[in-house]
């Protein structure tokens, strides 16, 4: 398909380079316009479609942000002694994309790939913060899982979101899952949007709330670098926090 170029490619043709009928090479394109895989012109012929370079935009944003960030995850471990994860928003979950381990023998139970809900988790809530109103309702307009007693829904979510707004960094309180607390920060690309999160994470029996704002000032700092090398530069209009 990528040999077509801009005039794209006919059944016939794909049918031929596939080695298949072409009834049977009908039957795969169908399926694959209806994923928008790829599209048809009015000229009957095909090329890439839209689902597939949007992923592959992903892919590439997802890499670039990863690497950007691999350098302060590792620091981070070092500095807070817990284990740091990364993750990119997905729909109404965030997806964590890497993690540096903790040294320490209780550690948590997490694998890059897990999903998570942005309303419950430390990473979640900064991404949910930044985004525009009508997101923001999208989200809560679904539905939020009360993950633990104390998830927060409705007007407290609201109200804790305007808290991370404010100070630039969301505190999981057990949230997400009892006996764990996270701090996470939003990273935002040359746009302004917030396109992943990092988070520190630990049992809470030894990583209390003030553990949490103690380790902030760096953290922000660390998400204000990443942001940059995303191409973030703060203006009065999309604000002045990473």
């Amino acid at each position: 398909m990528s040999e077509a170029g801009r005039s794209g490619i006919t059944l016939g043709a794909l049918a031929a380079r596939a080695g298949v009928a072409v009834s049977t090479a009908h039957r795969y394109v169908t399926s694959l316009l209806e994923l928008r895989v790829l599209d048809r012109d009015a000229a009957g012929c095909y090329r890439l479609g839209v689902a597939l370079i949007m992923l592959a935009g992903q892919y590439l944003d997802e890499d670039g942000l990863r690497a950007a960030a691999q350098p302060y995850l590792a620091e981070l471990v070092e500095l807070s002694g817990e284990t740091v994860h990364l993750g990119i928003p997905v729909g109404h979950q965030i997806v964590y994309i890497d993690k540096v381990e903790s040294a320490k023998s209780v550690r948590l139970v997490s694998r890059i790939g897990n999903r998570a809900p942005l309303h419950c988790t430390a990473m979640g809530k900064a991404v949910l913060a930044l985004l525009d109103a009508p997101a923001i309702e999208k989200v809560l307009a679904g539905q939020l899982d009360r993950r633990t007693p104390r998830t927060l829904t409705g007007g407290d979510l609201l109200a804790e979101l305007e808290l991370v707004r404010r100070q630039g960094f969301a505190i999981d309180d057990e949230e997400n899952e009892e006996g764990v607390r996270c701090v996470g920060l939003p990273i935002r690309n040359s746009a302004g949007q917030p396109v992943g999160a990092f988070s520190v994470s630990a049992p809470a029996g030894r990583f209390s709330i003030e553990d949490c704002h103690r380790l902030a000032p760096r953290a922000l700092a660390m998400a204000a670098d990443i942001s940059h090398r995303l191409g973030y530069a703060p203006t009065a209009k999309n604000g002045t926090r990473p």
